[in-house]
């Protein structure tokens, strides 16, 4: 029997790969740092909410990612889709603990496309 949120932990996963190919032309979503890019603000918003959420501070990395995309949409959309996929991997108890919940991860990819006008690719994410 498969388990719920292992479900949509596959969804999530599939709708940030969906966005990554069809906004970004990239086959895979793997955060991965150039050379050319290591000095980069992004490369180092990325690196600080990783750090804030390995702390246990996903909400107020969530604002700061926001804070981003409100700053350059275009340039934050990359970051927050790995943001989003890499939240995903983590447990559900990891989450909970942090006051963070599986649905949020959903809805914060949801909003994603939404910003996109890709909304309807994620109309029935999670729903089993």
């Amino acid at each position: 029997m498969i388990h719920k949120n292992d479900f949509v932990m596959r969804q999530i996963r599939d709708m940030v790969h969906m966005l990554a190919k069809i906004v970004l032309g990239r086959d895979t979503v793997k955060y991965e740092e150039k050379e050319d890019m290591k000095f980069s603000e992004m490369s180092q918003i990325y690196t600080d909410l990783i750090h804030m959420v390995d702390n246990g501070k996903i909400n107020e990395a969530e604002n700061l990612l926001f804070d981003e995309i409100k700053k350059d949409e275009n340039k934050s959309f990359e970051t927050a889709l790995y943001f989003y996929d890499y939240l995903n991997t983590l447990s559900d108890s990891f989450l909970e603990e942090h006051n963070y919940s599986r649905e949020e991860v959903k809805e914060g990819v949801q909003s994603l496309a939404d910003s996109r006008g890709l909304g309807v690719l994620g109309k029935d994410l999670g729903k089993i």
